[in-house]
């Protein structure tokens, strides 16, 4: 056979710069290329759903789940060019080495990465990402930089609790966010941006973040004056802060405060051309040289800057890729939990404040439990307190709980009162489980410490009398606790034995005493038990010893 040289020559110079991209890229780089996946979807009913395995392949694989990231989010009306912006980032981050305009590609090269086009159908749907990271320097070493593609989360008019859930996972995915919007900023982009902050400052305080840590407003289509870019928008950004500020009480209060921050900015770009709008595949030579200009300008100097816009919590800590995604999951699971909770961001924030105040009970019953657990160790302080009397311990301390829980929670909760029968359920059965045990437990150390514990334990409150009346009335708690005829014999026979021999005719007559009636008792529990169950008589609470 002869060797094909012209084939062999094309597969090395197409597979070469796969290879050096790969190997040009941070820690744990991933080698297959990188591909829009879909990390949030709506189902029929609208619910959200969290692939949470694309959400792993995202945020914690390839090296991201150890490292610092930056989320470059982007949202803002339908039609109006977000993933065209995201496939320029995504060419410039492509090509972090260029140092002119080279990274924009060829004058004929399609534009190509997140699907998108110039019509009026809507193409994404949910929350998109960005499959593989992109590795840019910064002072502490390499951040991870993602880019995030969200669509209908300014429909708050058709479907405003749709809205409020997608802006939370977009706030989320988020250290630079980017309003998108057209013409100029008006008035239903104000009012999508005071919704906006408030869902992030409850998602903010609900898991520690910093609610919104980078803010562009990209005003696209721009033609009211010719001044373009960063300096044509602060003048227009100082225009819509006035604005808000004339008018009392201002109706955008949340907007104008994140607009008068200095990590607010807005930036100005004008109309792309005819070519553009009206369905190219977004080649260069189709672009207005004012636009082609003032995009790469913005491109530039946002991939520039990305490394220093890590995502970080309420302290200011960097967060890694697996603990954003760990937020996210939570976030994903009280979504499913309160379908019906996210009607507005108020409501939003009473879910979020019942979640903790119900999560907190469960973790106070935990530490109850295991306070019991481990203080009934000790033979003496488990033959203190009957199984009886735990139960009751157990039925107090979850009145409290509940009790607490119906205080705190806040209104309007359609869902509080099912929520606490689920959790008094969940109580019930921790406690049902724990006594189970205990009920064995008691029971073994009762056999285990016999008539010599008894006599042991209470010689010294009344000598040798006492011992008497201890070691009868051990042997017959014994033969109760093991719920066997024949152990109770035993047991209030070794006791009468050991009260006769140790306490004298006084302990005697005591300890028989309490052995006829601890015998009666014992028999009837024979009875009424099956032999080896773990079930002890609940009004039976008097402390053993």
């Amino acid at each position: 056979m002869i060797p094909d040289t012209r084939i062999k020559n094309r597969a090395e110079k197409t597979t070469k710069p796969l290879q050096e991209e790969t190997e040009s890229q941070g820690p744990g780089a991933q080698r297959e290329p990188g591909r829009p996946v879909q990390l949030v979807h709506l189902d029929e009913e609208e619910n959200l759903i969290l692939d949470e395995e694309a959400l792993s392949r995202c945020l914690e694989q390839g090296g991201v789940g150890d490292a610092p990231v930056c989320l470059v989010s982007i949202i803002g009306e339908q039609r109006r060019g977000k993933s065209f912006l995201l496939n320029c980032l995504l060419r410039r981050l492509q090509s972090l080495d260029a140092r002119d305009g080279s990274w924009m590609g060829r004058e004929d090269e399609p534009l190509e990465g997140f699907e998108w086009r110039a019509d009026e159908e809507r193409v994404t749907n949910g929350v998109w990402a960005w499959s593989q990271p992109f590795w840019v320097p910064a002072k502490a070493g390499k951040v991870a930089v993602l880019l995030v593609d969200t669509e209908g989360s300014m429909g708050i008019e058709s479907n405003k609790e749709t809205s409020i859930k997608l802006s939370a996972f977009s706030m989320l995915l988020s250290s630079y966010q980017i309003l998108n919007t057209g013409c100029r900023v008006k008035d239903p982009d104000l009012e999508y941006l005071e919704m906006f902050v408030q869902v992030a400052e409850v998602v903010g305080e609900a898991y520690g973040l910093e609610p919104i840590q980078h803010l562009d407003l990209l005003v696209r289509d721009w033609s009211s004056s010719r001044v373009l870019g960063a300096q044509g928008g602060e003048q227009h950004l100082r225009h819509v802060r006035q604005k808000l500020e004339a008018r009392s009480p201002c109706k955008h209060p949340k907007a104008l405060e994140v607009l008068k921050r200095s990590s607010s900015r807005c930036y100005l770009m004008p109309f792309p051309g005819e070519r553009i709008a009206l369905g190219s595949e977004g080649r260069l030579r189709d672009m207005g040289e004012k636009f082609r200009k003032s995009l790469r300008d913005y491109v530039t100097a946002l991939v520039s800057t990305a490394g220093q816009h890590v995502r970080r919590d309420r302290h200011w800590e960097v967060l890694t890729g697996t603990q954003l995604a760990a937020k996210i999951k939570n976030l994903s699971d009280v979504m499913k939990k309160h379908r019906s909770g996210f009607s507005s961001p108020c409501q939003m924030a009473n879910t979020f404040h019942n979640q903790r105040v119900l999560a907190r009970a469960r973790a106070d019953h935990t530490v109850f439990l295991k306070e019991k657990d481990g203080g009934s160790r000790n033979m003496v302080a488990c033959l203190k307190v009957r199984p009886g009397k735990m139960a009751e311990l157990f039925a107090e301390r979850r009145g409290q709980l509940l009790g607490r829980c119906r205080t705190d929670m806040r209104e309007p909760a359609p869902e509080k009162e099912a929520q606490l029968t689920e959790l008094e359920e969940e109580l019930m059965w921790e406690a049902e489980t724990f006594l189970q045990s205990y009920g064995k437990r008691f029971k073994k150390l009762v056999a285990a410490a016999g008539v010599g514990a008894g006599a042991l334990a209470l010689a010294t409150v009344g000598g040798v009398a006492g011992a008497g009346i201890a070691a009868a009335a051990m042997g017959a708690e014994a033969a109760v606790a093991l719920s066997v005829s024949g152990a109770a014999g035993i047991g209030v026979g070794a006791g009468a034995v050991a009260g006769g021999c140790v306490g004298g005719g006084v302990g005697m007559g005591v300890g028989g005493k309490i052995t006829q009636k601890d015998k009666k008792r014992a028999k009837a529990a024979a009875g009424q038990w099956e032999e080896g169950d773990g079930t002890l008589e609940v009004s039976d609470t008097a402390p053993l010893i």
